[in-house]
């Protein structure tokens, strides 16, 4: 693995590590080049759940000053860049990007955890009904849409029954939707440590239909996660044996190109 743009760091609330251990494990493992891509802040959500996982608007400029400062002192060993993971909210969204706008952010990752675009919204892995997924599917798409986002992260990750025909025609979708804009799709390596739903084998079935490219994201939580190569060759497999075409690239213009076109 030469590349990885799915990192996380403290802020989340939900990973461990100082953020030069997280730069070290990279180096050590023989990563080229590292994204960071915490979990976005998102102005219009302060408490529950939404609030709670990840790091709040007054912590984003620690976070670009930080990395950024690791990016200088690393540049001889490794290429750092600064993205986030964001979900797509339609009413707040909007709002988000303003928000981001001054801090340099070079790309953003489309992770949809939750639902609608309220503090009560629907978390994905209980959405297990036809409707549930549809909406999780639709949501991801305008997302997409927007033009901002560099790839879809866990697109698998909704909780609908994965042995239901559904599954795979919204799956379908998705790919569709992805390939449309030139957009690699994810083999998450997180949920391979965990043993979690994602990634599954019909999910990489139909992106092997559809003929999509694919990304593999270490969602990195802990440092150590970037030595321990076990998950890693076995997400690899999964895409060796599903016949699946592997990039280590994205495409880093895209947000940059929304601020250049987007003028306030």
């Amino acid at each position: 693995m030469k590349a990885n743009f799915h990192t996380h760091t403290y802020r989340c609330n939900h990973a461990e590590g100082a953020d030069r251990r997280y730069v070290e494990s990279a180096i050590e493992a023989g990563v080229r080049v590292l994204g960071f891509s915490d979990h976005s802040p998102y102005v219009g959500f302060t408490d529950g759940f939404y609030s709670f996982y990840r790091m709040k608007p007054e912590e984003l400029w620690d976070y670009v000053f930080e990395i950024g400062k690791l990016r200088d002192e690393y540049k001889n060993d490794i290429e750092i860049h600064i993205g986030l993971e964001a979900e797509y909210y339609p009413r707040l969204f909007p709002a988000l990007l303003e928000f981001l706008r001054p801090y340099g952010i070079e790309y953003l990752i489309l992770g949809q955890h939750y639902l609608d675009d309220d503090q009560n919204g629907m978390y994905v892995q209980w959405a297990r009904d036809e409707e549930g997924i549809k909406k999780y599917t639709d949501q991801c798409i305008e997302g997409l849409n927007t033009g901002v986002f560099s790839y879809l992260a866990h697109p698998d990750i909704v909780g609908f029954n994965r042995m239901d025909p559904v599954f795979k025609r919204e799956m379908g979708r998705l790919c569709d939707a992805s390939n449309a804009l030139g957009l690699p799709m994810e083999v998450n390596v997180l949920g391979v440590l965990r043993d979690r739903i994602y990634p599954c084998e019909e999910y990489l079935e139909v992106c092997r239909e559809k003929g999509s490219r694919m990304i593999i994201g270490l969602d990195a939580h802990l440092p150590e996660q970037f030595t321990n190569k076990d998950p890693l060759m076995k997400a690899e497999k999964m895409i060796k044996d599903h016949s699946l075409c592997l990039t280590e690239e994205i495409d880093m213009t895209r947000l940059a190109r929304y601020y250049a076109t987007n003028s306030r």
